[in-house]
């Protein structure tokens, strides 16, 4: 995904507008284009959607993106690393215990 291209430092509204305006208006399927971004780009796109609806008049739609960003950073974190993806967490009852979470008793 070259529209997600690293660069140093945080978005700027012009690259998030360009992006919200641009590529991310014209998908079909949000969790399927954001799966698609790796890692490092996806935290930086929802850091700047964060910074981005802290503004005045925030674009259509930043709001939508930033919580399907979140969404599948959160997922991600939940799969943990060395997984597919997070395959087979959507066939689960839940995400199960975290590593940091002790059992109670």
């Amino acid at each position: 995904m070259s529209d997600f291209a690293m660069n140093e430092g945080a978005m700027t509204d012009g690259e998030l507008c360009c992006l919200l305006a641009g590529p991310l208006n014209s998908t079909v399927d949000p969790a399927v284009t954001l799966a698609a971004v790796p890692d490092a780009p996806l935290a930086r796109l929802a850091d700047g959607l964060f910074r981005h609806l802290d503004t005045p008049s925030p674009a259509f739609g930043a709001r939508f993106w930033f919580l399907q960003a979140t969404e599948e950073l959160r997922r991600r974190r939940l799969a943990g690393p060395g997984s597919a993806s997070g395959a087979g967490l959507e066939t689960q009852s839940g995400p199960g215990p975290l590593a940091s979470e002790v059992p109670a008793g």
